[in-house]
């Protein structure tokens, strides 16, 4: 029985070594690689929900979040951090051992025993007497209790440190989200650029290839200069040069766009029609400073690092502790020589280990450099933190300035190719010349949607340099209609925000041609509801050639008022005036008649909704003219409406503005000479008799019912 057994046992242990020989590197097969590939594209290629209208901005954010494989990938780094430590946290338990086994011997452990003498046993008796105190075949079973102090104290800081190991999982998780809507941004308004554009592109290269041709011809039959050829082809030659360049850059817009909410390359999709509207930022730098070092993502990584460093101090002060085992135990044995089969065993232990004397306070060093590293890092990356914030905030106002500049290029543009076509039509400008302006004037688009595109992209790195959620942590509703409105709440929360609508809106509700344009002796005054762009309203005006005002016309921004003596044979002026609202730019075009300015007298009565509405001839305030002069001059004022009597001349100038910018009327403040303390009186000039009742019936309007006429 002992030769079968020793020879079972030499058969097993061939089978092992055999089998741990023939395991060689196998390479992955072909058509393994082959499904694999095919089950990747399926799943990648899948549209959980279909692209059945156009793509807002919102919708696109909320896309890339939830089909992003980034985010994916982020969210599962997440999940496991959160198993990671749920398991750190069983080991805090103390530890219950079951075990059972059997054992089997072909004989017994039969044994004899002898006297002990003089450090020495005695031999046995020829004929020793064997005893047996255990079974051939045995069974036993054990429950063993099992509680280490020190271990428990190191698994509970663990445990600790693998929870802020979760939180850093998450911040990074909001960093990634803070990347793909910072990327999305950008990308979605130069995808809208290239829609834009794109289509226009290749027609128009075409045209400047066939103008390129022409010229040379021009040039090779001495049509007109050679120098002039020349600059014309150079001009031809720098615009195709931007256009391709420009072409390069947008024709990949789309796709960076498309790989960010997670869709294939060739897959199709629409963008909505959207209003360029100019974002706000509803917090000054002290905020967002505040706001960045509170919320930003790396800061708070650190801050979690930096505690997981201080519990590593903790855990170096455990591990020198001595040791306390305690065990308790519950056993079962089957053995017919033992009186009692079942019975429990209890004990502990302490031990401790010498050498950490010296090995500990080197740990616990370690830990605390560690501790002062974290804190360092977290300066420095406070410090670039604050920095980021500025960088940004001032790329934003640049980025600001840029699409302003770009706008007014377009604007200048647009009309200048329109005066070239017009031109053309009465044979002053050939084809080439067209041709010239309206590549320009493409490039002049392209050059304005870039900039709203880098405008949008340094909008949104400073919310990220911020820090700030656009996606609620206790959203429930993770649908792409429930995270785009989401999205939008959260934004439309820290102010005034950018905006993809479809169908824009027009922003010129009141053009100023339809207002009558003339000047005045009191100049012009255009309405407040000229433009729909938001509140405050910031206005500039200039000619619609783009050069500045002439010297002898000055405009107002605060009363909305264009003023000034023209010259005598001019008649007319071409002006332009842009407003600039926190959700939106809009310009109107009109002409301003000079007639009026020219007739120093006279009183024009408007009625309106609101009041009625007196244009007066500018006084002479400074010749004062008696009662009997005056009815022989008509260009001096012979009476006087006063409005109101107040004590403080910044009161009384502040009425006078008010009453100008409502009714249109002159007022004048004068000072009464006989009174102690003085009032200042607002008064509006009379030029005749019949001006008076106007004159009070629009200030009834403004609710002044106590005005009244006097001479002085």
């Amino acid at each position: 029985m002992t030769v079968n057994l020793v020879r079972k046992i030499f058969v097993l242990m061939l089978i092992a070594v055999v089998s741990a020989c023939a395991r060689a590197p196998e390479p992955l097969q072909r058509s393994e690689v082959n499904r694999e590939l095919q089950s990747d594209l399926d799943q990648l290629g899948v549209i959980v929900d279909p692209l059945d209208s156009p793509v807002t901005l919102y919708q696109a954010i909320a896309r890339a979040i939830l089909y992003n494989r980034e985010y994916k990938l982020s969210a599962m780094e997440a999940a496991l951090s959160q198993r990671q430590y749920d398991l750190a946290k069983t080991n805090i338990l103390p530890a219950l051992t079951v075990s059972a086994g059997y054992s089997a011997r072909d004989k017994y452990a039969a044994s004899a025993s002898t006297t002990f003498t003089n450090d020495d046993p005695d031999p046995l008796p020829a004929s020793p007497a064997y005893s047996v105190s255990q079974d051939k075949n045995r069974s036993t079973a054990n429950a063993t209790f099992t509680w280490n102090i020190l271990d428990f104290g190191l698994s509970y800081v663990r445990a600790g440190q693998s929870a802020d190991r979760r939180m850093i999982a998450i911040e990074r998780q909001r960093k990634v989200v803070h990347n793909i809507v910072r990327e999305v941004t950008s990308s979605y308004w130069r995808a809208i650029a290239a829609d834009n554009l794109l289509d226009e592109l290749g027609p128009l290269l075409r045209r400047v290839e066939a103008a390129l041709e022409d010229s040379r011809r021009i040039e090779r039959r001495r049509l007109s200069s050679p120098l002039e050829a020349l600059i014309y082809q150079k001009e031809l030659l720098e615009i195709r040069r931007t256009l391709h360049t420009q072409q390069r850059s947008l024709m990949t817009a789309k796709l960076e766009l498309a790989q960010l909410m997670g869709l294939l390359p060739g897959q199709q999709f629409t963008l909505a029609k959207v209003e360029y509207i100019i974002p706000e930022i509803a917090m000054n730098i002290s905020l967002m400073e505040n706001t960045a070092l509170m919320s930003r993502p790396e800061l708070m990584e650190a801050r979690y690092q930096k505690r997981i460093n201080k519990s590593e101090v903790r855990a170096a002060l455990l591990s020198m502790m001595p040791n306390l085992n305690l065990t308790a135990s519950a056993n079962t044995d089957d053995s017919d020589y033992q009186k009692y089969n079942e019975y429990t065993e209890m004990g502990a232990q302490v031990s401790y280990n010498l050498m950490s004397v010296f090995s500990g306070p080197a740990n616990r060093e370690v830990a605390k450099a560690s501790v002062d590293v974290a804190e360092e890092q977290r300066l420095a990356m406070a410090m670039a933190v604050v920095s980021q914030v500025h960088i940004a905030n001032m790329n934003f106002v640049q980025s600001r300035q840029d699409y302003a500049v770009a706008e007014e290029y377009l604007d200048v543009s647009k009309r200048l190719t329109k005066q070239t076509r017009d031109a053309q039509r009465v044979a002053k400008f050939g084809e080439l010349e067209v041709i010239r302006q309206e590549a320009s004037l493409l490039l002049a688009n392209l050059r304005r949607d870039i900039a709203f595109a880098e405008l949008q992209n340094s909008f949104g790195t400073v919310y990220a340099s911020i820090g700030l959620d656009v996606v609620p942590s206790n959203l429930n509703d993770m649908s792409i209609s429930g995270l785009s409105n989401a999205i939008t709440e959260s934004l439309q929360t820290w102010g005034l925000k950018y905006q993809s609508v479809v169908g824009a809106g027009q922003r010129v509700i009141n053009p100023i041609a339809e207002q009558d344009p003339i000047l005045g002796a009191n100049g012009f005054v255009f309405a407040a509801n000229t433009f729909s762009v938001g509140q405050p309203v910031k206005y500039s005006i200039g000619m619609q050639d783009g050069t500045a005002l002439p010297d002898w016309l000055s405009f107002d921004e605060s009363l909305r008022r264009i003023s000034g003596t023209p010259p005598k044979r001019q008649m007319q002026l071409s002006l332009r005036v842009i407003a600039q609202g926190p959700e939106a730019r809009a310009t109107d075009s009109f002409i301003l008649q000079l007639d009026d300015a020219r007739k120093g007298s006279g009183l024009e009565i408007e009625s309106t909704a609101r009041a009625p509405t007196a244009k007066l001839a500018e006084p002479k305030p400074a010749k004062q003219a008696s009662p009997a002069s005056s009815k022989k001059s008509t260009g001096q004022a012979s009476r006087f409406v006063q409005a109101k009597a107040l004590s403080s001349r910044g009161k009384a100038q502040g009425y006078a503005d008010k009453i100008e910018q409502q009714t249109g009327m002159k007022a004048f403040v004068r000072k009464t000479k006989r009174r102690n303390p003085p009032l200042y009186r607002v008064i509006i000039p009379a030029f005749a008799r019949q001006d008076i009742p106007p004159i009070i019936q629009a200030l009834k309007g403004m609710g002044i019912d106590d005005s009244f006429v006097t001479r002085d």
